[in-house]
């Protein structure tokens, strides 16, 4: 009883929201019929009636459980054809979704409305085009996946194709057959994009060929309102010559062999242009014909008709019967990735990952998701079971290489990247010979083994491409990018600064690999937002830089990013990280102060003569002008002296920074002369102070740094 009375209420509910707008009047009660509160309506605007039936759900406001947006059906199969409505005549929008019932009903109707309005009445075109719909076979599957080719097919051009079977299968208790289908090309050597990868899988699966035609137009039927596609295949004579109805004829009688069959089904393409954003180009629908149901008819000529072709005694016709039409997308690369791709830098770039396991088998699969084209994997281990909580691998993979496991899940991802692996260290190999084959086929090195074994050798190849070392510190405190040269002493002053712990060890995985701990979303997290900086860098044309990522979560959510600029005296064994928000300050106080000189010192971390240089301290008292600038002590060595303490000492005062407005940053006489004495001062506690001379201009801005050693002020690179 209760039912029956929310029905009630709700049909009441229907009609009296019906009668607030009054273009639109009920004209078939609505009832309740299974799921759907169902009747008929009019609607008038702009001196046109229309005619639909109402379909509305039980459960609106909510939308279909299976359609995206969609809830009430405005539905009349004599519209079919226009623009935005459906094979089965109904009206094709989506309006916001909304959970107050009598809001949302009344702008369904207005959206009706302006449906009328715009494609019914005043033939509204898209900017974008809509692809044809047809009817497709409702007891089974067969869809092909086709790449852009060539814009150069005629009209009423015929012949073969040839496609792959990249999966059969029979679905549900009833065994509902499905079949992906890729096109592999045509006859005349036009060819799909796929990568060489991916033409190896489809030739290693059931391959066949099947017919195209090209018609050039789309296939409509004809003095039908809008545009609605052919449904048999009489209606195919206007568009098919007697040359090729008569090939297929004989074709299908006897002439086509088993290579052209699969399933007793030869598969049929037919070509049209279609409008893109620069011209056109060529779309493919796909036809299933069985083998058991020829759609040609085959009579000889009657005596009365056949002076029109002396020549002729025999003719092949189209029946009625209907088209088995099946479905085909276009996944061309730039649609395949056309919701979000990496940088072309990346995805056209020949890139080695090195080590496979949760950094590596990660990346590998962002990469390929993101668009990348050559990917190489490198590791030379197996995977256990302790791998598969936070790397991408499955069950399915253990015992094999990692690498054979990523290979497969990579493909499994993308069409169009082409995959190679090596299941060895590096140095199984000659250095040498590594070194020439990566200078002549490898564009990005990431290496994401975490083995200081590996930095040596790229260190020693003299790599000409980018390498980015990638690591995650244990407890996933912090995610490391370190790229340019001398990989393993930047990587060891970094890991100094950033506090790594040593890596853990766990019961059953043997002393040998000790590893960080971190968990799959921690690690992914931190990736995800390092691979964003890298992209970022090359979408810019930014160089890039070695950076830290630091999450810290304790009293806010904040995930610190800091790239430092890299400079290097490789005679005496020095080296600079500054970092560049530290550059950035400099620029905006030195500019702040011209004309006249300013400047302040810097502090970070130093071990032996390798600098990190995360910060700076502004004097509070200092006197400048335009060729001149003296720091005071101030309040400088007492923040010195709390930041040395609430580091533990590693962070400590670096050396001194200033600038010389319109100036050269060659030091002076009284800059050398300050350098001296501040490495004789044993208060300070540094013998190889660090100077950065800053050139700034209303507009310029310009730096060297320098470290006094040997007594002397040398530059770094």
């Amino acid at each position: 009883m209760g039912n029956l009375e929310e029905e009630i209420k709700t049909i009441k509910r229907i009609n009296e929201l019906v009668k607030k707008d009054k273009d639109v009047v009920i004209i078939e009660r609505i009832e309740k019929k299974g799921n759907y509160f169902s009747g008929k309506i009019e609607v008038n605007t702009l001196n046109e009636t229309l005619f639909f039936d109402l379909l509305i759900p039980h459960h609106y406001p909510l939308t279909h459980p299976n359609s995206d947006n969609i809830s009430i059906i405005f539905r009349n199969e004599d519209y079919i054809g226009l623009n935005h409505i459906n094979l089965d005549g109904s009206v094709c929008f989506h309006p916001d979704k909304d959970d107050d019932f009598d809001r949302k009903f009344l702008y369904e109707l207005k959206c009706l409305k302006q449906w009328i309005r715009e494609y019914y009445i005043f033939k509204k075109e898209d900017d974008n085009y809509a692809y044809l719909i047809h009817t497709t076979e409702s007891n089974r599957i067969d869809k092909l996946y086709f790449t852009n080719t060539h814009n150069n097919f005629k009209k009423d051009t015929f012949g073969t194709f040839s496609f792959s079977i990249f999966t059969d299968e029979k679905i549900g208790k009833k065994k509902f057959p499905v079949k992906k289908i890729f096109r592999l090309g045509f006859e005349d050597g036009k060819k799909d994009t796929w990568s060489k990868t991916f033409i190896g899988e489809l030739k290693s699966k059931t391959c066949k060929k099947g017919l195209y035609y090209f018609i050039e137009e789309e296939p409509l039927r004809k003095n039908n309102i809008g545009r609605k596609g052919i449904e048999s295949w009489d209606e195919l004579k206007d568009y098919l010559s007697d040359e090729f109805i008569e090939h297929l004829y004989k074709g299908l009688k006897r002439e086509f062999n088993k290579n052209y069959y699969h399933d007793n089904s030869l598969f049929f393409l037919l070509g049209y242009k279609i409008p893109n954003s620069e011209t056109y180009e060529e779309h493919w629908d796909l036809i299933r014909i069985s083998k058991k149901s020829i759609p040609i008819e085959y009579k000889r000529i009657s005596k009365n008709d056949i002076h029109h072709n002396a020549n002729k005694k025999f003719e092949h016709n189209l029946k009625i019967n209907k088209i088995n039409w099946s479905t085909t997308e276009n996944i061309d690369y730039n649609r395949f990735f056309g919701r979000g791709k990496l940088d072309k830098k990346i995805t056209n770039s020949n890139v080695l990952i090195i080590g496979c396991g949760a950094l590596g088998s990660s990346l590998a699969e962002i990469l390929v998701r993101g668009g990348a084209k050559n990917i190489i994997v490198e590791d030379f281990d197996t995977v256990k079971g302790g791998n598969l909580c936070r790397a991408n691998f499955d069950l399915d993979d253990m015992i094999f290489y990692k690498t054979t496991g990523l290979r497969k899940k990579l493909q499994s991802i993308s069409p169009f990247v082409n995959l190679d692996s090596i299941s060895e260290k590096l140095n199984n190999y000659d250095l040498k010979i590594v070194g020439d084959y990566f200078n002549k086929n490898i564009d990005i090195i990431f290496d994401c083994s975490t083995d200081t074994e590996v930095t040596y050798i790229i260190d020693k190849l003299n790599f000409k491409g980018e390498t980015f070392s990638l690591a995650i510190t244990n407890n996933a405190k912090s995610f490391v990018s370190i790229t340019g040269s001398n990989l393993t002493k930047q990587a060891k002053t970094i890991f100094d600064l950033v506090k790594n712990e040593p890596p853990s060890y766990f019961e059953g995985a043997g002393c040998g690999y000790p590893t960080f701990e971190a968990n799959y979303n921690d690690i992914n997290a931190l990736l995800n937002v390092g691979l964003k900086v890298i992209n970022n860098n090359y979408s810019k044309d930014n160089v890039n830089e070695s950076f830290i990522i630091r999450p810290d979560f304790e009293d806010e959510l904040i995930i610190d990013i800091e790239e430092y600029e890299y400079y290097n005296r490789y005679d005496i064994g020095s080296s600079i990280h500054i970092s560049k928000s530290v550059l950035k300050t400099i620029e905006e106080e030195t500019t702040f102060h011209y004309p006249n000189e300013f400047g302040g010192v810097f502090i970070g971390y130093k071990t032996d003569k390798n600098f990190i240089i995360t910060n700076i301290l502004i004097p509070d008292e200092y006197k400048n002008g335009k060729t001149i600038f003296v720091r005071e002590p101030g309040t400088l060595n007492e923040r010195l002296s709390e930041i040395h303490n609430i580091t533990n000492g590693k962070i400590q005062y670096l050396g001194e920074w200033h600038s010389h407005p319109d100036g050269p940053t060659n030091p002076s006489s009284t800059d050398i002369k300050a350098m001296k004495e501040i490495a004789r001062d044993k208060n300070i506690n540094i013998d190889k102070p660090l100077l950065m001379i800053v050139e700034v201009g209303k507009v310029s801005f310009d730096k060297d740094l320098y470290i006094y050693d040997d007594k002397k002020l040398k530059k770094y690179e």
